[in-house]
């Protein structure tokens, strides 16, 4: 049984993509703040396992903590060889507004889950995994987003974490190397997907946003992925392997 550690799992892509991997008969971890009782029910009605572990993303300690307690509850599948996947997709958008204006807090929240948290919980993961890199084809996926490429007057606190997102996925590929043993690490763009996100942003004042009108046009036109598509797409290109040690990709190219 492949095991997948999924961060922000409640609900949108992380939900699409813990779903469709228990039905595959994966094991799936589920990090995040509040629980996902449909994907608990699910988990016992498919060979699939699914456990939930609470934890606040955009706090600034306890993290290596949270996943040596993860890889020590997986250490029986870890052992048997196998797929061992952290999956960052746990994302916050605001606050949306021209940096000038934007709360203090906010913007320390959205660097913290959007950034900091993946560099933690990567470190953490590479740490406590070392002893099972013989055994065990370990990878990691960052999910990024156009923004990290193109500057959004209002984003610039997503913009500039997801850019560093990509940024991070260069630097552990490197420090990683080509080796048949070393953690392979990936970010993926999945393209605009009809998540609550998307609802935040049709919802958000033009003038704190300017480029809202173009993603209220792909949703009117039904060029919005639903997050199931995003999911099954996302999964075969990381299984495939079709890409190099910490190459940055865009769904929506592929």
């Amino acid at each position: 049984m492949d095991v997948y550690i999924i961060t922000g799992s409640s609900r949108g892509l992380g939900e699409a993509l813990a779903e469709r991997l228990l039905l595959e008969n994966n094991r799936v971890v589920g990090v995040s703040r509040t629980s996902n009782e449909r994907l608990a029910e699910l988990a016992g009605s498919v060979p699939g396992r699914f456990d939930f572990v609470p934890f606040d993303l955009g706090r600034a300690d306890g993290h290596y903590e949270c996943m040596a307690g993860i890889i020590d509850s997986v250490r029986m599948e870890t052992n048997a060889g196998g797929r061992l996947t952290l999956i960052h997709n746990a994302g916050v958008l605001g606050p949306i507004a021209q940096l000038s204006l934007a709360d203090e807090a906010e913007l320390a929240r959205n660097v913290q889950v959007n950034l900091t948290a993946p560099l933690l919980m990567t470190s953490a993961f590479l740490r406590l995994t070392e002893e099972l890199r013989e055994r065990t084809v370990r990878t990691i996926v960052n999910i990024s987003s156009g923004a990290a490429k193109k500057p959004y007057i209002g984003w610039s606190a997503y913009c500039a974490a997801k850019a560093g997102m990509d940024m991070l996925t260069r630097c552990v590929a490197a420090e990683q190397g080509e080796g048949a043993h070393a953690a392979r690490i990936v970010s993926i763009a999945p393209g605009v997907v009809d998540t609550a996100m998307q609802e935040q942003i049709r919802g958000t004042d033009e003038a704190r946003f300017p480029s809202k009108p173009r993603f209220v046009e792909l949703k009117r036109t039904g060029k919005l992925f639903s997050p199931q598509e995003a999911a099954d797409k996302l999964i075969r290109v990381v299984r495939n392997g079709d890409w190099k040690q910490g190459d940055i990709l865009d769904l929506r190219d592929l």
